[in-house]
C-alpha cells in the first residue's frame, strides 16, 4: 500500500511537470527550477505568450521577438542550421532536467509510461499532439532526434535487391541522400541523384518531367526534400508523390527545412513518409526529430534500432522509437516549442516569412552586385534565401554581415551565403542586410 501511495505522489509530480503518461507541459509553465527550503523543486510561473485576435502580424511577432534569448541588436537568420528557441521551450528543458534528478530515485519501475526516461514510453498524448499538428495519427508517429536519423530508419529498414532503383535529387542534404548511398554502397541498390537546377527553368511541370524520365519499373522509392536545404527550393511534394505511386514506389519527403516555417499535411502531401527535425523552424531543442510513417506502410520497414517492442507492430510506429535511453525534458521541450509555434499560428508565421523574404529578394534585386543563388520563380520560393555578391567570396559575405551582428551561414562554391528569414527576423533586420550588401565592396577594391 505504500508503494502504491508512493507511485501516485510520483506520478502526481511528473503529471505537473508535464509529461506524466505523455500529458503536453502548457507554455511557459515553468521558469528554471530552484529547491525549496524543505527540498522540493520548485518553479515560478512565468507568463504565458499569446496573441490577441485582433493583434496585427507586427505587433504579434514583436512581442514574440521578445521570447528569445539572443540580443535584441542581432538578428538571426541561421535558422536553416538550428532554430532558436524561446524562453518556454528553454524553461521546460532546463527545469525539465532538474525536476527529474531530484524526483529520480522516487520511480518503482512498475510501467514504461510516465518513466525519467523516453525510448521504451509510448508517449502517446505527445505523439497524438505531433500527429495533430501534420495531420497523421499518433501510431503513425515516432520521437527520434533528427531528420538524419529518420531518414537512416526508412534507407536501411526497407527490403531492397540489388538493381532496385532510389529516384531522387542532387540538392538533397547528406542527412536526407546518406541512407541511400549506404545501401548503393552495401546492397547495390541504384541511386539516382537528378540534376535539378537546369530544370528549374522549365518552373514545376519540368521538375516533374525530370522526375518521370527517370522512372522505370525497378523504381520502388521516391525521396526528395519539401524544400531543400542549400537553397531553400520549394518542391511540387504533392505532384512528386502522386508520381511515385504511379509507378507502384514509395514516396518519402525530407520535411527538415518545412515544418515550422508552412503549413504540413502529410495526407494532404499524399506520401509514405515524412522526417522532420523539429530543432529547426519549429524552435524546439536541439535533438529532436519526427518520423510519419504511414500505417499501411510500417510493416513494410524492419527496425534499425531494436530493443523489446522491435516486432510489435500493434503498437504502431512506437517500436520505430525503442532506441535506448532519451531525455524526458527535450520531449518537455518539444512540446513547448509546438505549444508556442500554435500560439503564433503557422498560417500567421508563413505570412511573415513570406514577407521577409519577398522584401529581401526584392531589395537584392535592386542591388546590382548582388546575386541571387536560389531560384527566382516564385513557385519554388520558400523561407530560405540564397544570395552572393559579385567578387566576394561566401565567408567574406558572411564576415561582413556579422560585422553587423547578422548572422547568416556561408554556402559553399560560388553559391554565397544562406539567409534563413523567420519569425524573429523583422523588416528593420532585412533592411539591415540590404544595407551591408549595397555598401560591400570587392576584394582588393
Amino acid at each position: 500500500m505504500a508503494q502504491s501511495i508512493e507511485r501516485r505522489a510520483f506520478l502526481s509530480r511528473l503529471a505537473r511537470s508535464g509529461l506524466a503518461v505523455g500529458v503536453a507541459p502548457a507554455l511557459g509553465a515553468w521558469s528554471p527550477a530552484r529547491r525549496g527550503a524543505a527540498g522540493i523543486v520548485e518553479s515560478d510561473a512565468v507568463e504565458s505568450f499569446r496573441a490577441a485576435p485582433g493583434d496585427g502580424d507586427a505587433q504579434v511577432f514583436a512581442a514574440a521577438r521578445r521570447q528569445f534569448l539572443f540580443p535584441t541588436t542581432v538578428m538571426y537568420g541561421n535558422t536553416g542550421t538550428l532554430g532558436a528557441s524561446p524562453r518556454a521551450v528553454v524553461d521546460a528543458l532546463a527545469g525539465g532536467i532538474e525536476r527529474l534528478e531530484h524526483d529520480l530515485p522516487d520511480w518503482p519501475y512498475y510501467q514504461a509510461d510516465g518513466e525519467p526516461l523516453t525510448g521504451y514510453q509510448q508517449l502517446a498524448d505527445v505523439r497524438a499532439t505531433i500527429g495533430s499538428f501534420i495531420n497523421a495519427s499518433a501510431d503513425e508517429i515516432a520521437l527520434t532526434q533528427n531528420a538524419t536519423m529518420g531518414m537512416s530508419f526508412l534507407a536501411n529498414g526497407l527490403d531492397l535487391a540489388k538493381g532496385d532503383e532510389i529516384v531522387s535529387t542532387d540538392q538533397e542534404h547528406p542527412g536526407g541522400i546518406g541512407g541511400w548511398q549506404l545501401r548503393a554502397k552495401r546492397h547495390g541498390v541504384v541511386v539516382k541523384e537528378l540534376p535539378l537546377l537546369p530544370a528549374l527553368d522549365g518552373g514545376p511541370p519540368a521538375v516533374l518531367k525530370l522526375f518521370e524520365d527517370a522512372m522505370t519499373p525497378r523504381t520502388k522509392v521516391v525521396v526528395f526534400s519539401h524544400v531543400t536545404s542549400g537553397l531553400g527550393i520549394s518542391m511540387p511534394a504533392t505532384e512528386l508523390c502522386a508520381l511515385a505511386h504511379s509507378y507502384g514506389a514509395l514516396a518519402i519527403v525530407d520535411g527538415a527545412q518545412a515544418v515550422g516555417q508552412r503549413r504540413v499535411d502529410v495526407r494532404a502531401l499524399g506520401c509514405d513518409a515524412y522526417v522532420a527535425s523539429p530543432h529547426k523552424w519549429l524552435l524546439a531543442p536541439k535533438g529532436t526529430g519526427i518520423l510519419f510513417i504511414k500505417r499501411d506502410v510500417q510493416h513494410r520497414i524492419w527496425n534499425t534500432l531494436a530493443s523489446a517492442a522491435f516486432d510489435d507492430d500493434n503498437t504502431g510506429a512506437f517500436r520505430f522509437m525503442h532506441y535506448g535511453t532519451g531525455s524526458v525534458p527535450v520531449v518537455q521541450g518539444l512540446v513547448a516549442a509546438l505549444t508556442f509555434i500554435n500560439t503564433l499560428g503557422v498560417d500567421r508565421i508563413e505570412r511573415w516569412d513570406a514577407m521577409l523574404t519577398s522584401r529581401l529578394r526584392e531589395g537584392l534585386a535592386r542591388i546590382p552586385t548582388a546575386r541571387m543563388s536560389s531560384p527566382r520563380d516564385p513557385r519554388f520560393a520558400s523561407a530560405i534565401t540564397t544570395f552572393a555578391v559579385t567578387g566576394t567570396t561566401g565567408r567574406e559575405l558572411q564576415d561582413a554581415l556579422w560585422t553587423k551582428k547578422i548572422r547568416v551561414r556561408a554556402q559553399g562554391g560560388d553559391r554565397g551565403v544562406r539567409l534563413s528569414a523567420h519569425l524573429y527576423v523583422s523588416p528593420a533586420d532585412i533592411d539591415r542586410v540590404l544595407e551591408v550588401v549595397a555598401a560591400l565592396r570587392p576584394s582588393g577594391r
